[in-house]
């Protein structure tokens, strides 16, 4: 059952993958559609789809780096009431613990996290006295399950984002503002991408202990590009979420994600660990 007429809506990291998807999407279904980028040039690569599916009119691109806090908050006073809110930015600082960086970890917990907080906190006044809104957090399958060797950035900025979204959703439930986590697993976005260039970086320094699993890793995303599903299968998910007037808490999609969730209850950590050592060629002893 679709929500009210559709108002405007904001989706951050539209340029490419899964925000782009969903953009172009909700344009599609009559919502004027706001979509942050990073960069003059990405606002053209969005403006171009547009146009190619006939959305220009709908979709506006919007220059704004989600991951300069105050930047957004000042930038906002201009933006119109939205209804809803899709915070899609996000990327993987790939590497194992002890190569990644204390500063390289912040500016992870900055886009992943800390921001989709600030674009809410913006978001909310205006939805709180319309009595009505959509906040949906795009997160992972890495937010519920710790399966990836060599990104335990992105999984705990993926886990902190479930639970600042559970306690979100309670604190603004009677305001009528829903708030909605998506779990994709593997999808063909640019996030794969980068993440695969930095592994083959990484992979070079013969002198690291994970060297080897560098490039193991560079390996398994050049296969998981080639066979993973459209990101347009999030988008729908993203855009269902937020027409329905009943949203579900959770919506995990891909067949890996579901199994991932399904078996992860059933199966000793041990083994889990055991496996994932190695898939990732991992040193064992």
């Amino acid at each position: 059952m679709p929500t009210t007429r559709p108002g405007p809506a904001l989706v951050t990291g539209a340029n490419s993958g899964i925000g782009l998807a969903t953009a172009l999407l909700l344009a599609e279904r009559g919502w004027t559609t706001y979509g942050t980028v990073r960069s003059e040039q990405k606002a053209d690569a969005l403006r171009e789809a547009a146009r190619g599916r006939k959305l220009g009119r709908r979709v506006h691109p919007l220059v704004l780096d989600v991951s300069d806090h105050a930047e957004v908050v000042r930038a906002w006073k201009d933006l119109p009431e939205f209804h809803a809110v899709v915070n899609n930015a996000g990327y993987s600082e790939t590497g194992a613990v002890e190569d990644v960086s204390a500063a390289q970890a912040k500016v992870q917990l900055d886009v992943n996290l800390v921001a989709p907080a600030v674009v809410s906190a913006c978001a909310l006044p205006a939805m709180r006295r319309r009595g009505d809104g959509r906040i949906v957090m795009v997160s992972s399958v890495a937010g519920r399950a710790s399966v990836l060797p060599l990104n335990g950035w992105y999984h705990a900025s993926k886990f902190g984002l479930e639970a600042l979204s559970d306690v979100l959703r309670v604190e603004v439930a009677g305001f009528g503002v829903r708030v909605v986590i998506v779990e994709p697993g593997f999808f063909r976005t640019a996030i794969g991408d980068k993440s695969r260039e930095r592994s083959a970086a990484l992979g070079k320094r013969r002198a690291s202990p994970y060297a080897a699993a560098y490039q193991r890793m560079e390996r398994m995303l050049e296969l998981v590009e080639r066979f993973a599903p459209s990101a347009e299968v999030v988008a729908r998910t993203i855009v269902s979420a937020i027409e329905s007037k009943r949203p579900r808490q959770r919506y995990v999609v891909g067949l890996d994600a579901l199994a991932t969730i399904a078996t992860q209850p059933f199966i000793p950590r041990e083994l889990t660990d055991l496996a994932m050592r190695l898939v990732s060629a991992l040193p064992r002893r």
